[in-house]
């Protein structure tokens, strides 16, 4: 499903328990990572110097409209893991480096890693029949010598 940007505004009334309508996720020679059942802001920055930021959105509790997360990378990678039901619109420029889509088959290296920072094993369910028309993921990237990298999952 294509959308513009913001075509939809998020739902004025938040409940207060959402949690921050802004966070970042800094890795600085090292990782951090974001996983299980956790609630999204609605602008997630992500930044990774010479190391790895890792968020799977499976578990995420997401509220309708879109979340936006802005990655940057630079000798590092933002690496995004999202449920096959929820669409996401990637934007991004890269330098020596690469901003991608890729379904989980093609993952590859990333997964390995993201499974090794999260601890997960291997193992996948059957793809969901159906899209959420009312919650997806805006990510727009920058990477220098670097890669931001959404990866689709079954779950």
């Amino acid at each position: 499903m294509s959308r513009a940007a913001g075509s939809v505004a998020r739902t004025q009334d938040r409940p207060d328990d959402w949690g921050e309508d802004r966070e970042t996720v800094v890795a600085v020679f090292g990782d951090s990572a974001r996983s299980g059942a956790w609630l999204p802001p609605e602008r997630l920055n992500a930044i990774a110097g010479f190391g790895n930021v890792l968020l799977d959105f499976t578990d995420a509790d997401l509220p309708p409209g879109p979340t936006e997360v802005h990655g940057w990378a630079v000798f590092g990678n933002v690496i995004l893991r999202v449920p096959r039901r929820i669409d996401v619109e990637l934007n991004g420029v890269s330098i020596f480096g690469s901003v991608k889509h890729q379904s989980d088959e093609k993952a590859g290296k990333s997964k390995k890693l993201l499974d090794r920072v999260l601890g997960n094993g291997p193992g996948a369910e059957a793809p969901p029949t159906e899209v959420d028309e009312d919650r997806w993921l805006v990510v727009k990237g920058w990477a220098v010598f670097g890669n931001i990298k959404v990866t689709v999952v079954d779950s």
